[in-house]
């Protein structure tokens, strides 16, 4: 009998590694995953980024011959009005560009930061996976060094409705 127990928990330390080597394999391919899915998002934001620049300087330059051309029109080219209405259409496209790098630098943060706690769950579960496979391991020497030290006592190792239940096995 102490064989067979010893043939069982082989095979189920062998099982054990088995499914934790291939849980390691598909955490890397999530992960893998998830930095593509990550590395697409922010190419997709700096794109939309991009064209909200070229939208504010457009917007800027419209608006700056605008100026331009109202005074033009009204005999006030070059007066201080004009030029103080150009300086503060720079100013204000200035800071809309200012404020959108400093969204955009959040947001690329945000996701480092992310996918940083990612691959920490992604080593703490692999830990995990480890620890079983140690446990599994413990449990077949606990097992093989209780089946060597009773086959030489010559004792048979109790049964389990009495090693678990009450001390009459019921």
């Amino acid at each position: 009998m102490p064989q067979a127990a010893l043939v069982v928990v082989a095979v189920a330390a062998a099982a054990s590694t088995y499914t934790a080597v291939q849980q390691n394999r598909a955490q890397k391919k999530a992960a893998g995953a998830q930095q593509e899915a990550a590395d697409t998002a922010a190419a997709q934001q700096k794109n939309q980024e991009m064209e909200a620049r070229r939208q504010q300087i457009r917007q800027q330059r419209i608006r700056a011959a605008q100026v331009q051309q109202a005074a033009a029109n009204s005999g006030a080219s070059q007066s201080s009005g004009e030029l103080g209405s150009l300086s503060a259409l720079s100013t204000n496209v200035g800071a809309n560009l200012a404020n959108m790098a400093s969204q955009a630098r959040a947001a690329d943060a945000l996701g480092a930061a992310n996918q940083r706690a990612l691959d920490a769950q992604s080593s703490a579960s692999q830990w995990g996976m480890y620890g079983g496979i140690a446990g599994s391991i413990g449990s077949l020497a606990g097992a093989a060094a209780f089946s060597s030290g009773a086959a030489q006592t010559g004792q048979q190792p109790a049964p389990i409705t009495q090693a678990v239940g009450t001390p009459t096995g019921r």
